[in-house]
């Protein structure tokens, strides 16, 4: 499951997680340092539900950033990264964006504004972490391959249990060296199961057998809004 993820999303290697909150907190870990800031848009999921753990786990200072329906553009973000010159100021070194977004509606974000995104956190040398929950619904809606977005960003989390229908489990995906470090993270969290091959399976029949569907699931929520 953890290869066919990483093939799916192009990169080098994927981690089983029990929970999109600990794939997310993971990658927060990995990524920073206690004392760090990360910029989150003000709805985003890793702010608004996940019991604040940046600062509680990681020691992070969270700023909250007003993004147009979810969408976090770079002429927001720039004006707010620190480069820690300032002594007075942490040190921004992660941009969490969503896709798609909860709070926004299921908004799919532009593969053109992540793109540009990632072009100014590689000139800051600031990190970004996707929280790509339903990155798969952002495919199927745009005919963007999930891989696209995914080579936006640092890390990628995909939640099984959303509308692909397993029973649980959210997969964090990166580089080799950085899954390595998020395997610490999610041991030191509780996260690894000697249990986890049964879910494991479910998590496959998932991404073999459901992907397609989630356009029947565009199409009924389309139809409940016209309603």
């Amino acid at each position: 499951l953890e290869q066919m993820t990483a093939d799916l999303l192009g990169r080098e290697a994927a981690l089983y997680m029990p929970s999109g909150t600990m794939s997310n907190q993971a990658a927060i870990a990995v990524h920073t340092r206690p004392g760090d800031e990360i910029i989150c848009e003000s709805g985003s999921h890793t702010y608004r539900y996940e019991v604040g753990a940046p600062a509680a786990l990681s020691g992070v200072l969270t700023q909250l950033l007003e993004g147009k329906a979810g969408v976090l553009a770079p002429d927001v973000i720039a004006p707010n990264l620190h480069d820690g010159a300032d002594i007075h100021q942490a040190p921004t070194s992660l941009i969490v964006l969503e896709n798609t977004h909860n709070r926004a509606g299921g908004r799919v974000f532009p593969l053109d504004t992540m793109q540009a995104v990632r072009t100014l956190a590689n000139h800051h040398g600031v990190k970004i972490h996707l929280d790509g929950a339903r990155l798969l619904n952002a495919q199927v809606a745009s005919g963007v391959a999930a891989a696209e977005y995914a080579a936006c960003a640092d890390t990628v989390s995909l939640c099984l249990s959303k509308g692909l229908g397993a029973p649980v489990g959210s997969l964090l995906s990166g580089t080799a060296e950085t899954i390595a470090q998020a395997r610490r993270v999610r041991k030191r969290l509780g996260g690894g199961m000697r249990q986890v091959g049964i879910l494991a399976a479910a998590g496959i029949y998932a991404l073999e057998h459901n992907v397609d569907r989630l356009a029947d699931d565009h199409a009924n929520a389309k139809r409940l809004a016209a309603g």
